[in-house]
């Protein structure tokens, strides 16, 4: 899929979403959006991109949704507790 397509789409989820809650809040809004609802391809694309330009032309707050969903792909084992850990 074009990027510049994906970033467009990825700049109207964090508008949709600034506009309803704090940067923060926002922010991961719209990483749980793109991983729910964009097929896996298009986050691949995403954090491809992410990594190689980081993340020029997001906006603040759809760049830092994408940096969360970056972080949680460097290190699935913070993302997930590990089996038998209590908390």
């Amino acid at each position: 899929m074009n990027i510049d397509l994906l970033v467009k789409m990825a700049n109207e989820i964090g508008a949709f979403f600034a506009g309803t809650t704090d940067a923060q809040a926002a922010s991961a809004e719209v990483a749980r959006h793109l991983n729910r609802y964009w097929e896996p391809r298009m986050r691949a694309q995403m954090l491809s991109y992410y990594e190689q330009r980081q993340g020029a032309g997001l906006t603040d707050i759809a760049r830092a949704g994408v940096a969360l969903m970056y972080a949680s792909k460097a290190s699935p084992a913070a993302a997930v507790p590990a089996a038998g850990a209590k908390g």
